[in-house]
């Protein structure tokens, strides 16, 4: 787990040096109306549906709060994805993440892709808490 934590931050690192420009400027508010959230396990191939709106508001609240980066998705991290996940929204738009958990959940990478030929994402690295929150929420499926 911490080679892969090393090499995904040394990835970070390595794009964001490269595209210089500041992550606040690429990034979108999403909709404000989440309607489910949906995760699937990568390794189970199982999927959670998430309709509660506290358990919803886990998600959603923990990206907001995350610290953000940017992420380059190579066949390494590819390879290490656990989850992926898809926010539905009110309006029927949806945006698709991916989710890597580390160190025994109290790590938590979310990265959302915007096309599915997107090799560079924007990162999130939730807090300890709540990335414990979330690994508490996807147990069933992990």
């Amino acid at each position: 787990m911490l080679k892969i934590r090393f090499a995904l931050s040394s990835l970070i690192l390595a794009v964001s040096l490269v595209m210089g420009a500041p992550f606040a400027s690429a990034h979108s508010k999403p909709p404000s109306n989440v309607q489910k959230v949906e995760v699937t396990s990568m390794k189970m191939k199982t999927l959670k549906t998430f309709i509660d709106e506290q358990d919803m508001n886990a998600f959603t609240n923990s990206i907001k709060k995350a610290e953000r980066m940017k992420l380059l998705l190579d066949e390494e991290s590819a390879g290490s994805i656990d989850c992926k996940m898809t926010i539905t929204y009110g309006d029927g738009s949806s945006r698709h993440y991916f989710i890597w958990i580390m160190d025994d959940g109290r790590d938590v990478l979310i990265a959302h892709q915007k096309h599915p030929e997107d090799l560079h994402l924007k990162g999130y690295e939730l807090s300890k808490k709540h990335s414990l929150h979330l690994t508490k929420l996807l147990k069933n499926i992990l």
